[in-house]
């Protein structure tokens, strides 16, 4: 599922003049009316001094500067694998990836910046190489995640403490034999033999694991709490405890922290293929600009990334199009000039008329659509007008032009030679 709803850039030439600007604006708002998809105007350059007069007199923010339209990461489906909490087991790792069908998870924290990453190849050397009987207080494992493995109970202690010291060991012995192998501070998976519960808390273990969900004696209870034992019961037998108990392990022990290969979801799809290529990861995890987790890519989804939408205004040739327009899927042109050298993949939707402004043909186009006009797009349509005929001395102009834009004033409410002047004259300010 993609993240975001796609939308299409509305964007004029690269150096940008009023009309190539308020055209962007106005026709993007016009294809959301009609369309109720979302259209942005932007700008590929430079806002000149009269456009921006024109901007503020009528209270519009200038479009987005968007240098280059090559396909960036944000323009594929990125697939929403939710971060995880680096204290959560490997259990519960486990039947994530299952549920989710990936074989990785990020680790993130409270502020969702990535810490880690967890893959199903780490969960299984976590439970085929590691034979050291102290690796549960090495990955300092608290006691929530060991009950939530063993579907056990808390009788005595805190859920949120940790056993962070100590061994793990099964009493299988007599209560003889098990003060010899017994340490302080040790994990003790055991039945429901009294004599082996008091010796398990006599030799200072931290915790006992009760199996096949044996009662626990209130004496057994009382000294547990005097000397800061936590007892646990599961209704598992000692094998199946000892077998699962590894699994309530941390992923943050297992976990990549260092050297991960993140992208942005600014990056081009040009700079990141060669880098994924290299790699011999499934995934890999997207940031935001401010460096927060988005979601993972894989190599298959840059084989399905599709072009930016655009539509072009105020010009159709390639050398004054935004950079990277071969890469972007061109929708519509909008147009009063000669006919340029745009190539199209596929078939486009092209207005071009012998007028003397593009505002021109979208002030028609309001008028086909029966979109009504409100003051600002009246007031940004007139402005292009009177630019880009010099308020009806260019050449270029005709009867239509000049209709429209009186026609527009009026909506603006704005008389149209006072406000040239005005406008002309933030446009020849040399400052």
């Amino acid at each position: 599922m993609p993240v975001e709803k796609r939308k299409t850039i509305v964007i004029g030439h690269k150096n940008p003049d009023t009309d190539s600007i308020c055209s962007a604006i106005c026709y993007a708002n016009l294809k959301t009316s009609i369309t109720g998809k979302e259209y942005v105007p932007c700008r590929a350059g430079r806002i000149n001094e009269e456009t921006q007069f024109v901007l503020n007199y009528f209270g519009v923010e200038a479009p987005e500067l968007v240098s280059n339209v090559k396909t960036q990461v944000r323009d594929i489906e990125i697939r929403e694998t939710a971060g995880v909490d680096r204290n959560i087991s490997l259990k519960k790792a486990w039947n994530l990836m299952q549920d989710a069908n990936v074989v990785t998870l990020p680790a993130v924290n409270a502020n969702n910046v990535l810490e880690g990453l967890i893959t199903v190849g780490d969960i299984t050397k976590s439970y085929m190489n590691v034979l050291d009987s102290s690796i549960l207080s090495k990955a300092r494992t608290q006691y929530s995640n060991i009950i939530e493995t063993l579907e056990g109970q808390l009788v005595i202690g805190e859920e949120s403490a940790y056993f962070d010291q100590g061994k793990v060991l099964i009493a299988a012995a007599n209560p003889d034999l098990m003060e010899y192998y017994i340490a302080p501070h040790d994990l003790v998976i055991l039945g429901n033999r009294y004599e082996s519960q008091l010796c398990a808390i006599e030799m200072e273990a931290d915790c006992i694991i009760v199996c096949e969900g044996a009662a626990v004696s209130m004496t057994i209870r009382k000294l547990a709490q005097e000397r800061g034992c936590t007892v646990i019961t599961t209704p598992y037998d000692t094998y199946t405890a000892a077998r699962l108990i590894n699994q309530s392990m941390p992923i943050s022990y297992f976990m990549k922290t260092e050297n991960l290969i993140t992208f942005e979801d600014g990056d081009f799809i040009d700079d990141i293929k060669d880098v994924m290529a290299s790699k011999r990861h499934r995934d890999f995890p997207i940031l935001d600009k401010d460096g927060k987790y988005r979601g993972m890519i894989s190599r298959r989804n840059l084989l399905g990334a599709r072009g930016k939408q655009i539509v072009l205004v105020d010009h159709n040739e390639k050398n004054q199009a935004v950079d990277g327009i071969e890469n972007a899927e061109i929708l519509e042109i909008i147009d009063h000039h000669k006919l340029g050298t745009v190539e199209t993949i596929a078939p486009v939707f092209f207005r071009n008329q012998p007028l003397g402004c593009t505002a021109t043909i979208v002030y028609q186009m309001y008028n086909e659509n029966s979109v009504p006009m409100d003051k600002k797009i009246a007031g940004l349509l007139c402005s292009a007008i009177i630019s880009d005929t010099l308020l009806f001395r260019s050449p270029t102009c005709t009867p239509m032009d000049e209709m429209a834009a009186r026609s527009l004033a009026e909506i603006a409410g704005i008389e149209i030679e006072k406000y040239a002047m005005e406008m002309f004259g933030a446009g020849s300010n040399l400052k």
